[in-house]
């Protein structure tokens, strides 16, 4: 199987195991996010997420909404069929890459723990 598939794969098992999904098919969620960069760091911060799972050749994609962080500095949009993502131990998703144009952030890691669903 390719790697954007597993990846689209994982992201659908941490929103369906997590139950991040409301009545609307909106998912929408509070998590604890930790982020490691290539010079950065981000540990243990209260980040609304966004994940959306359709659209035109789209394998899911994963947002992070209201927050001060900084773009330069740290990735806030992930695509499943560009990053690796895993659903590590049906706790968390660790979405991990290196970010080509960008070396200030350059290889990275997320972590995003799921607190609460939102928009019910």
């Amino acid at each position: 199987m390719e790697q954007k598939n597993i990846n689209s794969q994982q992201l659908r098992e941490f929103v369906h195991q997590h139950k991040l999904m409301n009545r609307h098919s909106i998912i929408q969620f509070n998590a604890i996010v930790n982020i490691s960069t290539a010079k950065n760091k981000l540990t243990n911060q209260n980040i609304r997420i966004m994940v959306t799972l359709d659209g035109f050749d789209s394998y899911g994609q994963v947002t992070l909404l209201e927050n001060d962080l900084d773009p330069y500095l740290f990735p806030t949009v992930f695509e499943a069929k560009w990053q690796k993502m895993k659903h590590i131990d049906n706790k968390y998703l660790e979405i991990s890459d290196v970010h080509t144009k960008n070396q200030d952030i350059g290889k990275y890691n997320v972590k995003i723990i799921p607190l609460e669903r939102l928009n019910d």
